[in-house]
């Protein structure tokens, strides 16, 4: 399997994360982003950091033991989600996780992403089930993330967000856009009666 080099998963999650910010899918220091670069380690975001304003110098290198490997920040409280991720999904080049405000009201009700009347998002995404509330942070999460991930290609998470995963980073992100312009039509539609 080809990776990218450190460099170029660190300037794609830059990216990604200016992206997901200018979209509105994070606010302040929500979300995080990680992005495989070896059979055993990845890059992620740091805790505590606005995603539309990061340098390279805050970007952290995780063995998947959970081993940092290098950076002088905090990793995102989320790495174990993204840690279960890769150890579940070996195509699994890159992890997203976001709160794109329509699709995480639909978690914050605790309904699935169900009723998939738009062929693209089918195709694309197939189910987009709710994973049950876990805190944030938690192993508990994690281990629920871990449950559900083998067979399905987003989840929602119970009050909390949505996470994505792809063959590459651009694959997760477009999956996000996709999970919210999904929600979006789910919600428009029940206003057409």
């Amino acid at each position: 399997m080809q990776y990218l080099s450190d460099q170029e998963a660190c300037n794609a999650i830059i990216e990604v994360g200016k992206r997901l910010y200018q979209r509105g899918m994070v606010a302040a220091n929500d979300g995080n982003i990680s992005c495989r670069v070896s059979d055993d380690a990845l890059w992620i975001t740091p805790a505590g950091v606005s995603k539309g304003f990061l340098d390279q110098s805050m970007l952290i290198k995780m063995d998947f033991a959970g081993n940092i490997l290098a950076g002088i920040c905090k990793p995102s409280s989320e790495n174990a989600v993204h840690l279960v991720i890769y150890q579940q999904l070996a195509q699994a080049q890159a992890v997203v996780h976001a709160h794109p405000p329509c699709a995480t009201a639909f978690a914050c009700k605790e309904r699935p992403l169900a009723g998939l009347a738009l062929e693209e998002a089918r195709i694309s995404l197939g189910e987009v089930p709710l994973v049950a509330y876990a805190p944030a942070g938690s192993k508990e999460l994690a281990a629920h993330v871990g449950e559900a991930c083998n067979d399905h290609r987003a989840l929602l998470l119970a009050r909390h967000g949505v996470v994505c995963w792809g063959d590459d980073i651009w694959q997760a992100l477009f999956k996000i856009e996709t999970v919210e312009h999904f929600a979006k039509i789910l919600l428009y539609s029940t206003l057409i009666d």
